[in-house]
């Protein structure tokens, strides 16, 4: 099998996952997946994103018009970016969802403090999940910063301010675990 088919079928069963994902969806402000860089769309559903990589992916094999060598060159970085970037994002979905249901969640308690009286196994749990979702970021941040713009400044700089408040997050879960140990003879 070529490495264009076993791509092809890499980006098949990423587009049956994309629309399980997308099926489950909770209500509430849409996001954007990726950088406006990467990808030619800006939508909530992951779907359309693997679209435009399929469409790249055919647009490769097709051939036409002609594209020159070092067109094709581009468009195979272009296209190898758009699934590294994809299977990253599935990987991070869960992550990406708890977090943003644990950011609902003390929204809605602005009183509260991120970390609840939960227990030590909770409360790394808690911490793993927030060290995945700064990961990621990181990423995001990194390609944000790959494919720089002028409109993309703003993108970055949201992104910063992202990782600012996770970072926060993450000193708020250890300083609990902290305080809980303590208080665990």
């Amino acid at each position: 099998m070529s490495a264009l088919h076993l791509l092809a079928s890499q980006l098949n069963e990423l587009y049956q996952r994309a629309c399980t994902i997308d099926s489950m969806r909770q209500p509430g402000k849409p996001q954007d997946w990726f950088e406006s860089g990467l990808f030619s769309c800006h939508s909530p559903d992951l779907a359309d994103y693997v679209a435009d990589a399929r469409r790249n992916l055919q647009r490769l094999t097709d051939n036409q018009p002609p594209l020159s060598a070092a067109s094709q060159q581009r468009l195979a970085k272009h296209l190898a970016a758009q699934v590294d970037a994809l299977t990253r994002a599935f990987s991070n979905q869960q992550t990406r969802s708890k977090f943003q249901r644990s950011i609902k969640i003390n929204r809605v308690q602005t009183d509260k403090p991120v970390v609840s009286k939960a227990g030590t196994v909770d409360l790394y749990q808690q911490l793993s999940d927030f060290q995945q979702f700064e990961r990621r970021l990181l990423d995001m941040i990194e390609q944000a910063e790959r494919y720089s713009s002028d409109g993309n400044t703003n993108r970055v700089l949201a992104l910063h301010a992202r990782l600012g408040r996770c970072r926060k997050a993450i000193s708020d879960v250890e300083q609990a675990i902290l305080q809980h140990e303590r208080q665990v003879p």
